[in-house]
């Protein structure tokens, strides 16, 4: 539904820019004993009532109606008007609040930024410097909770999610959007997000074999383009594809990390950083994608497609198998698969890659630092309501709200589990557009707890459903290795750079002719990173993991 990613060469691009925006005081990481945000707190109303602790001030505070703007900063995310939809009519209903959401992207952010009168809320990407700036623009959420709704820090936020983004000064000034903590893990509210698919109708008709080995990787890949070399609309099958790459910005797509993670290679050894690229295992595998491509398994679209064509050609079923990044994000595809298909499953998930042990894959099943950071700023004038929306979404009445709707409308409780009507379930599986403008489950998940929906009975869409399911046993927590790049500075464009040449290595690799020449070509990436200062990244990134460690415990 939504897409994660992270571009370490924007955070850079950006950060000179919004650090001129946000002016030249002291940094939301505690350079100053008192911040901006910390100092605005004096000119915020008094608040309209006594808080209570265990009662959400939102509860007492409806006698007064507000309208907040909140900016996001994803092109893509768009929603209808307040109060059309089941979710946001909900919540005007409980709080007497309006919303007005407003969508951008980064050009836009850093205008805003520039100039003073901001939104109520923001979110965005908390890998933006802008996130690390915050305190010079926003209002700190501990303090504004104190003041008006100390029902966020006692019941709402979740305890360590709320420790980790703690800075120096004491203060928090943005919560997360799918923060994963420990507890999350134990209680089983978690779920991955890779996946290696197949054809169910030509792997059932190549006799399901086993394509964790390299062997039988090539083998069924063969089988595959003989037993159904074209698809339905006369096009050639392509035996197997990956996530998109953007080989000129250095993304991966399915090739580095997501492969390492199904071949179990160990992101850390004796806490420090494991340098996965060169792991016999990892590069055993780049040579059976280079057979795979020299055998015409791979198409050379591979390198030229973007997302939403390979996303057209898998919804069309025109790979046999593949390997996926993000599983949420392919909901729509299968679900226009699957009704073509008479309802039933076009892709399954099966065991793709594995090590030369034949280990089961190890995923994260969600960080605790969580995807985007929401923010109150400065120029607010509903603190209050602002901080009380922010509870309302976060707790579990809230997530109970934005991920199920109204209960007897649009999902009933059975033996304590939220189970959606069967109405609202064709409709999510039908009709996904219909589905988010008139629900709207899921549309406000900027500071979601999806953890405990998940504990609460959510379900992936039934399009997707089996291939969650295939992961649900291989995740566990990696909030070490969180946060361990560098943003700004020669260290960051170094390691841009090393990214880029890191990818188009790879590439290399694949449509290399031989596997001698494949190795030379990766030798020279892996050597060639020493002109990049990557013993300084590392450096870098091992301090940062002693930190996280400290931060964890």
């Amino acid at each position: 539904m939504m897409k994660k990613k992270y571009f370490v060469g924007l955070t850079v691009l950006l950060s000179a820019t919004l650090l001129a925006a946000c002016g030249n005081g002291g940094s939301s990481s505690g350079g100053n004993d008192v911040s901006k945000g910390e100092k605005a707190m004096a000119s915020t109303p008094e608040p309209r009532f006594t808080p209570d602790p265990d009662v959400p001030s939102w509860q007492s505070d409806t006698d007064t109606p507000a309208k907040l703007k909140w900016y996001v900063n994803f092109d893509w995310y768009a929603r209808s008007d307040w109060g059309l939809d089941v979710v946001s009519r909900k919540i005007k209903e409980d709080m007497n609040i309006d919303v007005e959401f407003v969508n951008g992207n980064d050009e836009k952010m850093n205008t805003m930024l520039a100039g003073e009168d901001l939104p109520d809320l923001m979110t965005f990407d908390r890998n933006l410097s802008a996130a690390e700036e915050a305190a010079k623009f926003t209002l700190p959420l501990n303090l504004l909770a104190e003041k008006y709704d100390p029902y966020f820090l006692e019941h709402a936020a979740k305890p360590e999610t709320l420790k980790w983004y703690t800075l120096e000064d004491g203060n928090v000034y943005g919560y997360p959007s799918f923060s994963t903590t420990t507890a999350d893990y134990e209680t089983g509210g978690v779920q991955g997000d890779q996946v290696f698919i197949v054809r169910k109708d030509i792997y059932e008709a190549i006799g399901s074999p086993d394509m964790s080995t390299p062997e039988g990787f090539i083998n069924a890949l063969k089988k595959a383009k003989e037993v159904q070399p074209k698809v339905d609309d006369g096009s050639d099958l392509v035996p197997f594809g990956l996530t998109a790459l953007d080989i000129a910005n250095g993304a991966d797509g399915a090739l580095s990390w997501v492969l390492q993670d199904f071949l179990n290679i160990p992101l850390m050894v004796d806490d420090k950083a494991n340098d996965r690229d060169s792991d016999s295992e990892y590069i055993a595998w780049l040579e059976v994608f280079r057979k795979a491509y020299n055998d015409e398994l791979i198409s050379n679209d591979q390198f030229s497609d973007n997302d939403n064509i390979m996303k057209e050609k898998l919804a069309q079923g025109k790979y046999f198998a593949y390997l996926h990044s993000n599983t949420k994000g392919i909901n729509e595809v299968m679900s226009e698969n699957n009704t073509r298909n008479d309802g039933k499953e076009m892709y399954i998930a099966v065991d793709g890659p594995k090590n030369s042990k034949g280990e089961d894959p190890t995923f994260s099943g969600g960080n605790i630092g969580g995807w985007t950071q929401t923010f109150i700023t400065t120029s607010t004038k509903e603190p209050q309501k602002a901080i009380e929306l922010i509870t309302y979404l976060a707790s579990e009445y809230g997530t109970m709200v934005s991920a199920f709707g109204i209960e007897g409308e649009t999902y009933n409780l059975e033996d304590g589990l939220a189970v959606l009507t069967d109405e609202t379930e064709e409709l999510r599986n039908t009709d996904i557009a219909t589905f988010d403008k008139e629900v709207g489950l899921g549309s406000y998940w900027q500071v979601a707890n999806d953890n405990f929906a998940i504990e609460m009975g959510q379900k992936p869409a039934a399009s997707i459903r089996q291939m969650v399911d295939w992961a649900a046993d291989k995740l566990a927590p990696r909030f070490e290795l969180e946060d361990i790049d560098p943003k700004t500075g020669s260290l960051a464009r170094n390691l841009t750079k090393v990214n880029t040449e890191r990818v188009q290595a790879m590439v290399n690799v694949i449509q290399a002719k031989s596997e001698e020449e494949g190795k030379a070509i990766w030798d020279e990436f892996l050597q060639g990173r020493n002109d990049n200062g990557w013993e300084e990244i590392v450096k870098y990134r091992n301090e940062k993991i002693e930190q996280n460690i400290e931060r964890l415990k």
